[in-house]
């Protein structure tokens, strides 16, 4: 069984130079008043200079608490009413409940990896669930690593 590791690069770029680049794109008013991050987009607003009053409510307007983010949909799966068959530790760290008819289905078949994919895709959409290809490739791999470190143990104890 093949695992792959995901990389993860992260960029940061302070909103001064954003700015810059930006004021050296198009001509805009001398103050930046607000910057917020709406759905994929970053959002500055440009205030033009009326008042002296005006830099100190830039300075109170910056020192509010930041907005909380919205709360992405988790992508969980239906799993009532399958009972489990074992819960364990897979290759990757992760704690997971192996589930009966994830074995049952996967157990003894001589099926190949597409075949096994599409017989999980059917258990888990028999349950009112709209799998994404990441939720296949989880039930399917830590299935399948359990099945095989049952394989194991029955070898050890039957050479013992």
């Amino acid at each position: 069984m093949l695992m792959t590791e995901e990389i993860l690069m992260v960029v940061r770029i302070p909103i001064s130079e954003i700015e810059e680049w930006v004021r050296s794109k198009y001509t805009l008013p001398e103050s930046l008043s607000e910057f917020r991050i709406e759905e994929n987009s970053l959002v500055l607003c440009f205030k033009e200079s009326g008042s002296p009053e005006e830099p100190a409510n830039l300075a109170l307007e910056r020192q509010r608490p930041k907005r909380r983010r919205s709360r992405r949909k988790r992508n969980r799966m239906k799993t009532r009413g399958w009972e489990i068959a074992d819960r364990m530790t897979n290759s990757k760290g992760q704690k997971c409940i192996i589930y009966k008819p994830f074995v049952d289905a996967l157990r003894d078949s001589l099926l190949t990896r597409e075949e096994q994919k599409e017989v999980v895709k059917k258990i888990l959409r028999s349950n009112k669930n709209k799998p994404l290809e990441t939720s296949i490739q989880y039930f399917l791999e830590n299935t399948l690593e359990y099945l095989e470190n049952r394989r194991k143990a029955s070898k050890l104890e039957a050479g013992s």
